[in-house]
């Protein structure tokens, strides 16, 4: 009986939190799927008459619109021919951002939102795989190899400006940002700290981000054995923690043999800057891209987390109107406890006690008397509401369903389009870590 109450005591907390939830998210932007809008356009036409001036600027946006769409969610490189009436069919709303206008010139500046569904069935028509999840923003950290050692935030050094100008015109799945830095960081990330990946001073580097991650991108010249000279690119990718994920040699540029190593031409810098960008985006995309010709199922165990635990300072019994316990410190202000099978709501808490308690609550069990050194526990339930809106809420989930409810935790079955590298990819983006549990079941961990 106490599991029925409370499956349904959960279940209300849930709705409770997915109604707030939809309705926020429903004001939060114009456009439903923040991948399918396009923002920026700007056009300017002249003709010899401002209704046909204006005619044909709206559709070069939703054209330029759709270019980039397709450049941000797929691996094609190459514009597809499409008729006028098609892309029209395409684009939700057109948003004008500014205008200015003559008898015979529009110029204007767009953002597009496209139908989310009707692009996904374009694409499938046109046998196109795509990703639309986001990657959680990286920070960027551009390092040159001077004479003198790494020069790092030099707003005049050619890598870091060609990066800060890079940052500010990307539109992919993956959100890039310049690392700032600040006078400390800036007298302290030395060579050393660069070179041997120190995990305290780059851990420190990513908390003043504010970002999950920091990518240096280092450019260093080099002079061989035999005199030939050369640029090396590479990259480090090290996570909150300050550990080193990843390392990749990028490229190897010759360099002219005449002039001084650290002579180099812009576009060299240039060209390599804008080759990282495509090798992230490209990488990210691969690995989150969704086929549609997969249909593909995945069985989670949500647990409900102790989020605080006490033990009785001396005997609650049946007519108490408030609990001793040894400390309450980790409890909520006001919420509900267990004890035993019980359930209980308490209105407020001192350092030691839980007051102005209601027993028994949903009909759950209750004792006449608890010994001294009970155990008591308070759940985290609002984990079930935010995981299950989390999981509803990536783009290539089709079905989220309860198979049991206890209250220990929850069975769901979630039913998704493409394979389950990518499903799990993307939750780990939502900050949703399962483990496998059996061959078949993946607990969420954290």
């Amino acid at each position: 009986m106490m599991i029925k109450y409370f499956k349904t005591f959960v279940l209300i907390i849930f709705q409770i939190n997915f109604i707030e939830s939809s309705a926020y998210a429903l004001n939060k932007d114009d456009c439903k799927s923040p991948s399918f809008y396009i923002k920026n356009i700007n056009v300017d036409f002249t003709k010899r008459s401002i209704i046909e001036a204006r005619s044909l600027a709206e559709h070069k946006a939703r054209r330029i619109a759709l270019n980039r769409l397709i450049l941000r969610l797929t691996l094609k490189n190459k514009d597809l021919i499409l008729k006028k009436s098609k892309i029209l069919q395409l684009v939700e709303f057109l948003k004008i951002n500014n205008e200015a206008n003559s008898n015979t010139r529009y110029i204007a500046n767009f953002d597009v939102c496209f139908n989310r569904d009707l692009v996904i069935k374009f694409f499938h028509k046109n046998k196109l795989q795509y990703a639309e999840s986001y990657k959680e923003p990286i920070s960027i950290l551009p390092i040159f190899k001077g004479p003198s050692g790494f020069i790092l935030w030099d707003k005049k050094d050619v890598w870091y400006s060609l990066w800060k100008d890079k940052l500010g015109s990307i539109d992919g799945l993956v959100k890039l940002k310049l690392s700032e830095g600040n006078l400390y960081l800036n007298r302290n990330i030395t060579s050393s700290i660069i070179a041997n990946s120190d995990k305290i001073m780059i851990k420190k580097l990513v908390a003043f981000e504010n970002t999950k991650s920091v990518l240096f991108v280092i450019a260093e010249p080099e002079i061989q054995n035999d005199g030939t000279k050369y640029l090396k690119i590479y990259t480090k990718l090290f996570n909150s923690d300050g550990k080193l994920e990843k390392s990749n040699l990028i490229n190897t540029i010759s360099l002219n043999p005449i002039s001084s190593i650290y002579d180099i031409e812009k576009k060299i810098f240039n060209d390599e800057v804008s080759n990282i960008v495509n090798f992230i985006e490209i990488n990210w995309k691969k690995d989150n891209l969704i086929d549609p010709n997969i249909i593909n199922q995945v069985d989670l165990w949500i647990p409900i987390a102790i989020r605080a635990s006490t033990k009785l300072e001396k005997a609650f019994i049946f007519n108490d109107k408030s609990i001793k316990v040894n400390s309450t410190i980790g409890f909520r202000d006001r919420g509900i406890i267990d004890i035993g099978e019980e359930l209980l709501l308490y209105k407020n808490k001192t350092s030691k006690s839980f007051e102005k308690i209601t027993r028994s609550l949903l009909n759950t069990e209750k004792k006449i008397k608890y010994k001294k050194d009970t155990v008591i526990l308070q759940k985290n339930i609002e984990t079930w509401p935010l995981s299950i809106n989390t999981l509803k809420s990536l783009p290539f989930v089709t079905e989220v369903k309860f198979v049991s409810i206890s209250k220990y935790g929850a069975r769901i079955i979630v039913k998704f389009l493409g394979n389950k590298k990518t499903f799990f990819h993307a939750t780990d983006q939502k900050s949703l870590f399962f483990k496998n549990l059996s061959n078949h079941q993946y607990i969420l961990s954290k």
